[in-house]
């Protein structure tokens, strides 16, 4: 993909956006009181310094609060410049119970800043240090927006020390192109919001330097597969990014987490404002659908951040969660075969048409704001429509789901047949859906824009997992 200024802009909007035993301090030195409030300081267990960080090169802030022969949680905060204070009106709550290890993750907060290549690997790197210091056994992850990637990913790179995840409002797992029709979707403002700056004004003229400044690499970034060349060159990080808050987002929106979801074997909790206009639901039905153990909750009155909006109900949740034995997680149970009296569905030059349960099949044709949920089914037509399908299951002799001349958005699915899916003159945005196919995953019947988000694609042709943006011609098959 070549990827013109606006849509690298776009991507970098987002920025805008149990151990046990006695906590080690070697290497800590006290802060002085002021950089944390008083409700804080007095927490039992309370200790905060500073330590030296082998990944970075800098100095990282800690925290730790609560008994320290209590279980661990351990908590990692998103971007923007009150890093781990995200969580203080949490703190006190955890730490009655927990002993809790919080920290600014370089860049951010009270931590060393600098142009350093803040990507997820090196943050997970980064984190497994710091819990070596601080803790031992497994512990209980807890990580909010960006923080809740790298938790993943920690969590599928040490699944030993993981007992149990907790993600809030999950930022940068899907693909930049679907992330950038989200932030669209929401309206540009909500996008200049999630920038870490000190007004809106003055994020609208950043990002109109930063167009101007990217010219000089616009040869370069034709000829590159992607915008990883500003992450890769450390002059073009300091030059063109100019911001750990930059860096970390675009080195976050490019990272492909099929592979790392796969992994996870935690059991997960996930929690969701709803009405969060930075990082899409999308991503938490996802994470629903693909972790183990998965519950997704969703909090009515939150938007992004519901440990500032509603402390006491997401204390309340956490504490619920992380007092759950594991051995009483719900384990479900696979659904019955679909039966072959099943109904048919049909919706032809309508608006607004449901679908949920069970179907032989399902055809619209000429209809708009159509959307199935839950749905199972033997095979799917789409015609000239505009369609959402979430959480759907089509297994199918022939071809799942055929597209025609439609606009269709595809979550959390599992498509099986022949061809798992046809589409023909249409455009189709996919995250998180396995494609399995005895021909082909994806059939390109006629030319085709797709966007795969963490998608899983098992076919004679591709096994692998695909996080893309593609215009696919007639045979371009997957």
């Amino acid at each position: 993909m070549r990827f013109r200024p606006v849509q690298a802009l776009l991507a970098l909007a987002l920025a805008a956006s149990s151990c046990r035993g006695t906590a080690s301090q070697n290497g800590v030195s006290p802060l002085v009181a002021e950089f944390d409030p008083d409700t804080i300081c007095a927490l039992p267990g309370y200790r905060a310094g500073v330590v030296n960080e082998p990944i970075f090169g800098g100095e990282a802030f800690v925290i730790e609060a609560g008994p320290t022969d209590a279980p661990t949680v351990v908590l990692v905060h998103g971007l923007g410049d009150s890093g781990a204070r995200d969580f203080y009106p949490v703190l006190p709550s955890l730490a009655a119970l927990y002993h809790v290890v919080a920290f600014d993750l370089p860049g951010f907060g009270r931590s060393t800043r600098g142009h350093e290549l803040y990507s997820p690997e090196r943050y997970v790197e980064f984190i497994h240090a710091m819990v070596g210091q601080h803790c031992r056994g497994p512990f209980n992850l807890v990580g909010h927006s960006m923080g809740g990637a790298l938790a993943l990913r920690y969590a599928a790179s040490f699944p030993m020390d993981v007992s149990r995840l907790l993600l809030i409002d999950v930022a940068g797992i899907l693909h930049q192109k679907a992330y950038a029709n989200f932030a669209l979707f929401t309206g540009l403002e909500n996008v200049l919001g999630v920038l870490a700056a000190a007004g809106k004004d003055a994020l609208r003229l950043a990002m109109e330097e930063a167009s101007r400044q990217t010219q000089p690499l616009q040869p370069l970034l034709q000829a590159a597969p992607d915008l990883r060349i500003l992450l890769q060159n450390d002059l073009f990080r300091a030059t063109f990014l100019g911001s750990p808050t930059r860096i970390a987002a675009l080195a976050l929106i490019l990272e492909n987490f099929g592979p790392t979801i796969a992994q996870v074997r935690s059991p997960t909790w996930i929690l969701w404002g709803r009405h969060d206009a930075i990082a899409s639901q999308r991503t938490g039905l996802v994470l629903q659908a693909r972790l183990p153990h998965a519950q997704f909750y969703i909090l009515e009155a939150s938007s992004h951040d519901p440990m500032l909006s509603e402390p006491a109900v997401v204390s309340q949740l956490m504490l619920r969660w992380l007092g759950t034995p594991t051995d009483h997680l719900a384990v479900t149970a696979p659904p019955p075969p679909l039966a072959p009296s099943a109904r048919a569905g049909r919706c032809e030059s309508e608006r607004g048409i449901r679908f949920t349960g069970d179907y032989s099949q399902i055809e619209i044709v000429g209809c708009r704001d159509v959307r199935l949920r839950d749905v199972r089914a033997a095979a799917i037509r789409v015609r000239n429509s505009e369609v959402v399908i979430e959480n759907t299951h089509v297994s199918a002799q022939a071809t799942a789901l055929q597209v025609v001349g439609s606009q269709v958005e595809i979550t959390a699915c599992d498509l099986s047949g022949a061809i798992a899916l046809d589409s023909d003159g249409s455009e189709i945005d996919l995250a998180g859906v396995n494609l399995q196919g005895q021909r082909a995953g994806v059939h390109v019947a006629g030319s085709s824009r797709m966007i795969f988000s963490v998608c899983r694609v098992d076919s004679p042709i591709n096994h692998r997992y695909l996080h893309d943006a593609m215009e696919l011609n007639v045979g371009a098959d997957l």
